[in-house]
């Protein structure tokens, strides 16, 4: 049971980050009113970086081995690519982007980058130690 925690975390966070990602509006006309069109567009594309970062270190918070931790991080790799082919295909008044998937994988690395130069790895080693961290 204590294991099932950081995985609906993270489910939660990446299926939320998706929702958004396909929704044809995903800013309420309420906030979206508030910040200036020059903005709009930086601020979704910090969105993009922050939210691939975020959900890259969450990843190593997973109790998960170290070959299913680089599964986990090519699958968000194919995550930031699918999500902007459904946004062109399912013409929804959004637009995919090459640029957003470049985005989207600098957070994952910006998130690698992190999790390398502060040491924080994976909690499970490839061992059956679930209790040894595995070193970078």
């Amino acid at each position: 049971m204590r294991n099932a925690l950081p995985f609906a975390v993270y489910l939660v966070f990446l299926g939320l980050w998706t929702w958004k990602l396909l929704e044809p509006s995903p800013v309420p006309e309420v906030v979206g009113g508030v910040i200036p069109t020059d903005l709009k567009f930086i601020v979704s594309k910090i969105a993009h970086l922050g939210a691939y970062t975020f959900l890259t270190l969450l990843l190593a918070w997973l109790p998960i081995s170290r070959r299913q931790f680089w599964v986990g991080v090519a699958l968000l790799t194919v995550h930031g690519a699918a999500t902007e082919v459904l946004q062109y295909a399912m013409a929804m008044g959004r637009t995919g982007k090459v640029t957003d998937v470049m985005i989207d994988w600098a957070g994952i690395a910006l998130g690698l980058i992190a999790l390398r130069v502060s040491g924080v790895g994976c909690r499970v080693s490839e061992t059956t130690d679930h209790n040894k961290p595995i070193t970078w």
